[in-house]
């Protein structure tokens, strides 16, 4: 038998691996390449959501108030109707059909104008629509500052140059903190006052408009554009009405809200209101659920 010397047997390994080098004495092999690194994977893109149902449920197997909202592709809303679920009875539809890009027809009745942000900037409609053919004409006037806030609320009857109602909001830090609505036709004497606070440790990414005094626009502006909305959910409002004449109070209405619950993209899905029901921010009150349509 044939026995190789140390140095032949080196030099059999040398031919042997020419193909992926022979090391040097004292060398040390390259180490393989590492794999390259996975790609970093795209952040979620975040949704846009919009308020699509709102329900209230206090007892019994039904919510005993529902409201809900109808979108087209580009969420804008085409349909708005509110029941009294307990009773099958409904309470208000209205259809939006848009007829050019600064207005909104929503019957043979009522439309309304939109500016270049979109923005509700008159309301036309009738005093009392279960009888319009009898009814006043009325006309609201919506004036927004720089910000994009809804500062001015103005009501012509009939076609008056000067209007009979003026409200006017006042905002701290983004959010409304007060609302005076006066006869402006009767010396400025005041009709309805409120004030606002808010829960200021939450940050929702959509809220319903706050307007204590929204008795004509509750139901649209759910969906429609009335300015920047809060960026705080409400915490209590306090409503007084007065007897313009005397001065004397009517009656107060005192809410409290509490019991939020957000979900993981940002929004409201449950709040409660205790108290009195403020009228003008009719569709939420009690315990309420709301529900969104996303893109």
């Amino acid at each position: 038998m044939r026995y190789f010397s140390i140095k032949q047997i080196a030099g059999i390994f040398c031919i042997m691996t020419l193909l992926i080098g022979c090391p040097k004495n004292g060398d040390t092999p390259a180490p393989p390449p590492n794999p390259p690194s996975p790609p970093t994977p795209p952040n979620p893109t975040p949704k846009t959501c919009i308020i699509s149902g709102i329900f209230q449920q206090n007892s019994g197997p039904k919510p005993e108030f529902a409201l809900l909202i109808t979108y087209n592709s580009s969420l804008n809303p085409t349909r708005i109707s509110a029941y009294d679920s307990a009773t099958n009875r409904q309470l208000f539809v209205a259809n939006l059909t848009y007829g050019s890009t600064d207005s909104i027809r929503i019957d043979a009745h009522q439309y309304m104008k939109l500016d270049a942000s979109k923005r509700v900037t008159a309301f036309f409609t009738k005093s009392d629509m279960t009888d319009p053919q009898g009814s006043d004409n009325y006309r609201y006037e919506y004036i927004y500052n720089a910000e994009g806030f809804l500062i001015t609320k103005n009501l012509y009857i009939n076609g008056a140059n000067n209007p009979t109602y003026v409200t006017t909001y006042t905002y701290s830090n983004g959010l409304l903190t007060s609302c005076l609505m006066v006869v402006a036709s009767a010396g400025n004497k005041k009709v309805l006052e409120a004030t606002l606070t808010y829960e200021t440790g939450l940050s929702p990414k959509t809220m319903l408009y706050t307007f204590p005094d929204g008795f004509e626009s509750y139901y649209y502006s759910t969906a429609l554009n009335f300015g920047t909305r809060p960026n705080r959910p409400l915490k209590q409002v306090i409503t007084t009405l007065f007897n313009p004449a005397t001065g004397a109070t009517i009656d107060v209405w005192t809410s409290n809200y509490s019991g939020y619950t957000i979900n993981t993209d940002g929004y409201i899905t449950y709040g409660v209101t205790t108290g009195e029901q403020q009228q003008g921010i009719a569709s939420f009150f009690g315990k309420t659920t709301f529900t969104y349509q996303c893109q």
